[in-house]
C-alpha cells in the first residue's frame, strides 16, 4: 500500500482526542489523515468532528466502517465494546488500532488476532508508553546487557480515583463491562513496560481486594512473579491510594538500576559506570494524578509505527500478540487472588 492511511476513531472520551492529538501531532508526515469520527451521541460526534477538523461523523460506527473512505479504525470506547467493535471493523477488511485492553477476556483476545491474520488486516494495542524515550533507553540498555543479568523488576501504580469516577460512568467498576479494576484500566500500561523489559513470566501469586469504593472489582491488588529468566518482579496497583503518586517502574540487575517515576528517570546507576539521581518535579506528580495532562507524543509515536506498518506491510511495534502480554498476566492475577493458589503460565482459555 502506498500513500496516505485515512483514519476513523470509534469514540469522543480521552483516549479518542489522544488518539486525535496524536494524528495531529503526525499530519505533516504525510502518511496519517484523521477522516471520520463515530460516537452514538450525536452531539459528541459533531463537537469532535468540530474540534479536530474531521469531515464525516456518524452516530453508528457500524455506518462509518461501509460509508467512510477510511483504511483503518482506532477503537476507543469502554473495555466490553472492544470486542465486537474490532470484529466487526475487521469484518469490513479495515485495520484495527485498539485502545488497551485489547479485549476484556483472553478468549476475546485470541479471537480477534486469529480474525485479523485471517482477512489479512493489521492488528494493533495502544499501549504507547512503550514509545516513551526515557523507557526505549532502558529497554535498549537491557537487551544490551549494561545492568548485567537481571534480577527484580517493579510496577507501581498507587492511584486515587473518587467515588464520582465509577458513578458517573456505568461501565466502570463491573467484571461484565471493565474486566476488572485498578490492574486491567489504571495499572495495564506499566504491567506491559514491565513485562516488555523483564521477559516472559513462568508462574505468579497474587492478592486483590476492594478498599475504598463500591465496586465489584478490585481497587487495589498485588503479584510477585517469577520470571523465566529467573528474576523476580513485583506489581502494585490502586486507586485507593490519597492523593495519588507518581507512577514508577523500577528495574534491577547485577550490574545497576534504573527507575522511572512519572515520566522522569529518577535514578540511573551502573557499576564502575554512570550514576544519576533527580528529583521527581511537582508537575510530574501532577499529570500522573491527571492522566490526560499528559502530553500526546507517546500515542502519535505509536500511531506512525501502525501507519508505518500498514504502508510497509509489516507488523506493528505493539501488535495483537505484545497487547495479549499483559492482559494475560492480568488474568493470571485474577485468577489466582480468588483461588489463592500460584498460577502458571502462560494460561489457557
Amino acid at each position: 500500500m502506498a500513500g496516505k492511511v485515512r483514519f476513523g476513531i470509534i469514540g469522543t472520551g480521552v483516549g479518542a482526542n489522544f488518539c486525535a492529538s496524536g494524528l495531529a501531532l503526525i499530519a505533516n508526515s504525510g502518511i496519517v489523515e484523521l477522516t471520520a469520527v463515530a460516537s452514538r451521541r450525536e452531539e459528541r460526534a459533531r463537537e469532535f468532528a468540530l474540534k479536530w477538523g474531521v469531515k464525516q461523523w456518524y452516530t453508528d460506527y457500524r455506518r462509518m466502517l461501509t460509508e467512510a473512505p477510511i483504511d483503518a479504525v482506532i477503537i476507543s470506547t469502554p473495555h466490553y465494546q472492544h470486542y465486537p467493535m474490532a470484529l466487526d471493523a475487521i469484518e469490513a477488511n479495515k485495520h484495527v488500532l485498539i485502545d488497551k485492553p485489547m479485549a476484556i477476556s483472553l478468549k476475546e483476545a485470541d479471537e480477534i488476532i486469529r480474525e485479523a491474520e485471517r482477512k489479512g488486516v493489521k492488528l494493533g494495542v495502544n499501549l504507547q508508553s512503550r514509545f516513551d524515550p526515557t523507557i526505549k533507553k532502558v529497554k535498549e540498555a537491557v537487551d544490551e546487557g549494561i545492568f548485567g543479568r537481571l534480577i527484580l523488576g517493579e510496577a507501581v501504580v498507587e492511584w486515587f480515583r473518587g467515588k464520582e469516577y465509577y458513578e458517573n460512568s456505568a461501565w466502570r467498576g463491573r467484571w461484565s463491562t471493565e474486566g476488572g479494576g485498578v490492574l486491567i484500566n489504571q495499572a495495564i500500561h506499566t504491567i506491559d513496560l514491565l513485562l516488555w523489559i523483564m521477559g516472559s513470566p513462568k508462574f505468579l501469586w497474587g492478592q486483590m481486594d476492594t478498599f475504598a469504593h463500591r465496586i465489584e472489582v478490585e481497587d487495589l491488588a498485588a503479584a510477585i512473579i517469577r520470571f523465566e529468566n529467573g528474576a523476580i518482579g513485583i506489581i502494585q496497583g490502586s486507586t485507593a491510594i490519597y492523593p495519588g503518586l507518581p507512577t514508577r517502574l523500577e528495574i534491577h540487575g547485577s550490574r545497576g538500576t534504573a527507575i522511572i517515576e512519572g515520566e522522569s528517570l529518577k535514578r540511573w546507576s551502573i557499576i564502575g559506570g554512570e550514576d544519576m539521581v533527580s528529583e521527581a518535579g511537582k508537575e510530574g506528580l501532577k499529570s500522573w494524578a491527571k492522566p490526560e495532562l499528559v502530553p500526546a507524543t507517546n500515542h502519535a509515536a505509536l500511531i506512525k509505527d501502525f501507519a508505518e506498518a500498514i504502508l510497509e506491510n509489516r507488523k506493528p511495534a505493539v501488535d495483537g500478540v505484545e497487547g495479549r502480554k499483559s492482559l494475560e498476566v492480568i488474568m493470571a492475577i485474577y485468577k489466582s487472588g480468588r483461588t489463592n493458589n500460584i498460577v502458571s503460565l502462560p494460561l489457557s482459555n
